[in-house]
């Protein structure tokens, strides 16, 4: 058969069966966009933006990031991107604390989380009186909206485990929400520990008992796991930490196999960012998809080796994470430079509405789905 007669062939079967072909372009679009999100080695730097345990969530297309400046520690900041190198800074989610918080402990880390058309604020505060950090809850009824917390007590407090922190919720494939958290550990105790327990429908309860996913084994965590960030992917759970202490320019960032939402999870054999290009350090990591479904961690580091009297500079950085069956793996093999708008120009520059460079186009794209990250329960 000639060229001619095949490309006929094929016009003659394309006038045929339209519905087949369209079917195919559409298989054939979405194994690319897969494909091209599996080769991402390209990570994006914010610059000025020192979160050391940013949380992520996308909603309607747009990813927000919720941490806390140490140069800001009453402040729960808020920050929005339609391609995560493009960031606005919003009004700020949260400026006053419960009247149980104590003023002068500072806030932070926090965490998003959707619920049925309103969203839950989890977030770390010190408790007055105790000397203990713990986990509280706001509620807002739009992301970018400050965020109220009327509560009468902390909402998660493990005071035999030194107090709670590092909240992040998530999802499982049935659609039933959870949070996860860490516990510093207490001298003589069980030490540091990562924890899981079942969250009511609209993200204001926890059922059940608290479930512990994991616990220092292997001698690379230096006996400090923290930051907790649990991801389902075709049915299977993987569990983001990170471990070793932050400040000796030490701490990992690493990943775990997990035999559901609650645990218990199996360190893998090392850890999967211990540097490199994405700055010395990394920490606090957390898992998110954007709007196509495509995995990627933001995380903090440092610009130099934490050492001697003074710190270095903190730094915001987002990298694509690979989840496959085996388990999870980030490679960076550049980092591009992001950019920050300060809040008077939300009108004069409107949000970008589509990605750039590897990080392809998202305006047609639907929102990313609810079971299959942290920060995006019941729909997130």
């Amino acid at each position: 058969m000639g060229e001619k007669d095949l490309t006929g062939g094929l016009v003659d079967f394309a006038r045929r069966q339209p519905a087949v072909v369209v079917i195919a372009i559409v298989l054939v679009g979405l194994y690319l966009s897969k494909a091209s999100s599996g080769a991402s080695t390209r990570a994006v730097l914010v610059p000025g933006v020192d979160f050391p345990a940013p949380t992520l969530l996308t909603r309607n297309r747009t990813t927000y990031a919720v941490g806390v400046d140490p140069r800001s520690p009453d402040t729960i900041s808020l920050l929005s991107s339609r391609d995560r190198r493009s960031w606005t800074t919003e009004p700020d989610a949260l400026t006053a604390p419960p009247g149980w918080a104590d003023p002068g402990g500072g806030l932070g880390p926090a965490a998003i989380g959707a619920f049925d058309g309103s969203y839950v604020l989890y977030y770390t505060t010190a408790v007055r009186g105790l000397g203990i950090r713990c986990i509280s809850a706001a509620t807002s009824d739009d992301v970018d909206e400050p965020f109220v917390d009327m509560s009468l007590a902390p909402f998660v407090c493990q005071t035999a485990d030194g107090g709670s922190t590092d909240p992040s919720p998530f999802v499982d494939d049935a659609g039933h929400a959870y949070l996860t958290w860490s516990s510093p550990g207490r001298p003589g105790g069980a030490g540091p520990t990562l924890w899981a327990q079942r969250l009511r429908s609209d993200g204001l309860v926890l059922t059940g008992e608290p479930a512990v996913l994991l616990r220092p084994s292997v001698p690379w965590q230096q006996k400090r796991v923290a930051s907790p960030s649990m991801i389902v992917e075709d049915g299977r759970y993987h569990l983001v930490y990170s471990a070793a202490p932050e400040l000796n320019g030490r701490q990992v960032v690493a990943g775990a196999s997990c035999t559901g939402p609650l645990g218990p999870c199996k360190p893998a054999p090392k850890p999967m960012l211990t540097g490199g290009k994405v700055g010395f350090g990394p920490g606090g990591a957390h898992a998110f998809t954007d709007s196509r479904h495509r995995w990627w961690l933001g995380l903090h580091s440092w610009d130099s080796p934490p050492a001697g009297p003074c710190l270095p500079t903190g730094r915001f950085i987002v990298v694509p994470l690979h989840v496959r069956d085996d388990g999870l793996s980030v490679q960076v093999n550049s980092v591009t430079q992001g950019r920050v708008r300060p809040p008077e120009q939300h009108d004069s520059h409107p949000r970008d509405h589509g990605d750039h460079g590897d990080h392809g186009r998202e305006q047609n794209a639907t929102d990313s789905g609810g079971r299959t990250g942290p920060g995006t329960a019941a729909g997130g």
